[in-house]
């Protein structure tokens, strides 16, 4: 019997088309609820005159609606040029200075050309637009520990590990499995109780730096977790109690830190 070409190479297409979104769902960063958590304590810390030009800008849609639109959106060829933004791959050993760059950008400078164009005085209200809703989600992603994960694992996709006897990976448990656990709040319950008891002291603080400087200080968290999270290992309520906090103040300061960018933009 022959088989008809045609159907063969449409087989293959559908394979490859599965295959690539699955990468992409594994490659992914924060799972949507931080994104949300750090998109709703951010806009509780805008000036007045911030917020308004942030609500004009999204069509009066709190940032929360556009936090993982940069997820979505890669399942649309358009954006495919935004494929290696949501991370820097720091190798042991390796800093984001010393490390190989990207040719088509990494987090690092996706933000700072997003903070560029949103500022540009030639650039359209539309195009203004779009890097402002790219910036939402790429602060997210740049304090996301397993974004500065290594490339040699794929940023711990390939660092296998079981959470509560189930298989999983260091990148997954990072991106959600260890937020979900630690805390069954809904993302505006995060947002207060991680905002509670913070100072203005607190604040100023946390928004000293630059990008690279912040995504420097999530590459030594990311080797840190490496380290402690052996391959092949079952980690349970022990490894949430010793290893939550990080992931709390990886979202404080990622929310606090978008707020200080579109306040120095806009006010």
């Amino acid at each position: 019997m022959t088989v008809n070409s045609n159907f063969c190479m449409n087989i293959m297409k559908t394979l490859l088309t599965i295959t690539f979104l699955l990468l992409t769902l594994q490659l992914s960063a924060w799972g949507f609820k931080a994104h949300y958590v750090i998109a709703e304590m951010a806009e509780q810390n805008l000036t007045p005159k911030a917020k308004a030009k942030v609500d004009d800008m999204l069509d009066g849609k709190k940032m929360v609606y556009w936090a993982d639109w940069m997820d979505k959106v890669r399942s649309d060829n358009t954006y495919d040029f935004t494929a290696t933004w949501h991370f820097a791959n720091v190798d042991s050993g390796q800093t984001y200075e010393s490390m190989p760059k990207v040719e088509t950008g990494d987090v690092v400078t996706a933000t700072e050309l997003a903070i560029t164009m949103i500022q540009s005085n030639t650039e359209s209200d539309s195009i203004k637009t779009m890097y402002l809703k790219f910036l939402i989600h790429l602060i997210g992603d740049l304090h996301c520990p397993m974004h500065a994960g290594r490339s040699t694992d794929l940023g711990g996709n390939r660092h296998p590990v079981t959470w509560f006897g189930n298989e999983t990976n260091l990148h997954r448990l990072w991106d959600s499995q260890l937020l979900e656990s630690a805390r069954q709040w809904s993302y505006s319950e995060w947002a207060d109780n991680l905002m509670a008891g913070i100072t203005t002291t607190d604040i100023a603080q946390m928004q000293q730096g630059t990008p690279r400087e912040w995504f420097s200080e999530t590459a030594k968290i990311a080797d840190f977790i490496y380290k402690n999270t052996p391959q092949n290992q079952n980690h349970s309520y022990k490894y949430i109690y010793e290893n939550s906090h990080i992931l709390e103040e990886q979202l404080t300061l990622a929310g606090y830190r978008l707020a200080y960018i579109l306040n120095m933009i806009f006010d």
